[in-house]
Formats: structure tokens, sequence, C-alpha cells
């Protein structure tokens, strides 16, 4: 039964986004796809507006959360966000990380979010906290996620995710040393 709200979910993710910083079309798309579909998409992630969520995990001062593109979170309250680090400020080709709700789990998953979406069609429940080198769980809850990929955007995805995370990190390393950094 497809989620229902006044204002499609794109727009009110893109909303809560930093200053001048736009949704790339993939997940423009996936939202309009969720709005249309509903729940689940795969495992327990959720695909909803966190700027708000950001300011309050950097807190009072920060401007952190303006290097943060939120735009999903998992059952903990962990966040998903494209990172708007010094070499992009580019929301198309901006690395897909995810934050732990109690500062912990601090990952690149993706080097964008094209290749975010081959991970997240993997099915795994917590993207975040799961062992992406193992196969999910319970894989059948991104079937249909996985069908629509393929027909969209000729996305077909790996069976475990350790690889798309390993050439995220060549690409994108020290995620973690930079919240540390700004949490200070």
């Amino acid at each position: 039964m497809p989620d229902e709200e006044l204002e499609p979910r794109a727009k009110r993710i893109e909303a809560e986004f930093p200053p001048g910083a736009t949704m790339p079309e993939e997940l423009r798309r996936l939202c309009d796809y969720l709005d249309a579909t509903g729940y689940p998409i795969s495992g327990y992630m959720r695909l909803r507006p966190e700027g708000s969520t950001l300011q309050d995990y950097f807190g009072e001062g920060s401007d952190a959360w303006k290097d943060l593109a939120g735009f999903g979170a998992g059952p903990d309250g962990s966040i998903l966000a494209l990172w708007l680090n010094d070499s992009t400020r580019d929301t198309r080709v901006a690395p897909v990380v995810h934050l732990g709700s109690e500062g912990d789990a601090l990952k690149v998953l993706a080097k964008d979010f094209r290749s975010f979406l081959e991970l997240f069609a993997i099915g795994y429940n917590e993207i975040g906290f799961d062992d992406l080198a193992e196969p999910p769980k319970e894989p059948e809850s991104a079937g249909a996620l996985r069908i629509w990929l393929e027909q969209e955007f000729g996305i077909i995805p790996p069976t475990v995710g350790a690889g798309i995370v390993e050439a995220a990190n060549q690409v994108h390393p020290g995620f973690a040393s930079w919240v540390d950094q700004m949490s200070r």
C-alpha cells in the first residue's frame, strides 16, 4: 500500500538538503517509486528527510550538517546521507555515508548514489551494521526494488556489498575522522 503524504517524498527530502544542494535524479526516481509502491523497499531502511536530525547530530553551533544531504534512516535512527565533502559538492557524484545513531558505524557505503543503489538492492536489513561480506538474511525485502532498478537503470546488484564499500573507501577515505573533528 503506498505511503499517503501531502507532498511527494522527494520534495520533502530535498527541502532539508543544505542550501544549494539538489537531489540526484536517481534518488528522485527512487522516491517516486516508493511513493507509488510503499514499504518495504530494502531491509528496514526508510527514505525520509534528515536535515534537522543532522543538525542535532552535530550539535548547536556546528555547520557540519551543511556538508551532508540526508535522505534516509535505519530503525535505530542511524542516518544515510550524501557527503558533500571538500572534493565534491555535486550530489550526483557525492559518496553515500552512514552515521550511526550513537556516533558509531561512521562509514562510507558507496562512491556515489548509483553505486549505493547497487548496495541498497542487495537487501540488507541494516545496511550500516550488517556484515556486507555475507549475503543478507532476508534478500527478498528488496526483490521488487531489484526488478525496478534493472528496468529503470540497468542495475543488477552483486550478491554481497563488501566490494562496493571497499571501492568507495578507496575513493573517499577519512569520513569517520571528519565526523570526529566536526563533532568537537
